[in-house]
């Protein structure tokens, strides 16, 4: 009975999870705005034009755009901070072009295991700064939420997590950091959370190209991502990667 009782549980969240991945798929990666730039027409510009590789002015920008709006897109380059330094022009896709709708996010960007971390400072709601250079020597869980919003965070969730962290609870445990697509952590009303939530954090997901809501990355001692899980069974799947590096 037991057992029966735990797997309906699972089956229950797993579902809850697919239902919340699916919703989180539709949501991101998708920009249908045209990306104006405010500056100055004087000032030098952070645009590179992608098929010459040369730096262009707003204003050279802004004239392809007048002649066709949807031939081109400006696409953001986010730096450490998940801030969008720099501009990449490329042509939009044939599709793109159609719909008016263009995707920045590529599945094939993102982390990968066996590879370094793209370099990341981030600030969760306390003020505390975690910046990866100073993380080296320490495991570290990025996991990926769209808010901590009820309708797409709650107490199962939550459960699920803390469960999947708590063996790991020792003077080694891992650094785990709540990236957060909101702009502002509403919904949990001074409950404990199982990681530091770092609100404001669209760049990040841009930056890391997440396409799928929960996303969770875990990095090495090294500095190297150990694993990239995603969907309904990436809690499940956490537990068992950080049983392999702590």
């Amino acid at each position: 009975m037991a057992t029966h009782m735990a797997l309906s549980k699972q089956a229950l969240l797993a579902a809850s999870l697919l239902t919340l991945s699916t919703i989180c798929q539709a949501q991101v990666g998708v920009q249908k705005k045209i990306i104006r730039l405010a500056k100055a027409q004087n000032e030098p510009t952070p645009i590179i034009n992608q098929a010459t590789g040369q730096r262009m002015t707003i204003s050279e920008y802004n004239e392809l755009a007048k002649v066709d709006p949807f031939a081109y897109h400006l696409v953001p380059n986010y730096d450490e901070f998940g801030q969008s330094t720099t501009y990449t022009m490329r042509a939009a896709t044939a599709e793109e072009h159609e719909t008016h709708r263009f995707r920045d996010r590529d599945p094939a960007k993102q982390p990968k295991a066996g590879q370094p971390i793209a370099p990341f400072v981030m600030t969760d709601v306390e003020g505390n700064t975690y910046r990866s250079a100073d993380l080296l020597g320490n495991v570290v869980v990025l996991s990926f939420w769209i808010s901590l919003d009820k309708s797409v965070w709650d107490d199962k969730q939550a459960a699920a997590f803390a469960e999947a962290l708590r063996p790991f609870q020792s003077k080694t445990a891992p650094v785990v950091l709540g990236v957060l697509n909101s702009e502002q952590t509403k919904g949990e009303n001074g409950k404990s959370l199982p990681f530091k939530p770092i609100p404001n954090a669209y760049g990040f997901h841009n930056k890391y190209h997440i396409t799928t809501i929960p996303t969770i990355v875990v990095i090495g001692k090294d500095g190297k991502v150990v694993a990239n899980l995603q969907g309904a069974t990436s809690i499940d799947k956490l537990k068992q990667v950080l049983s392999t590096v702590l």
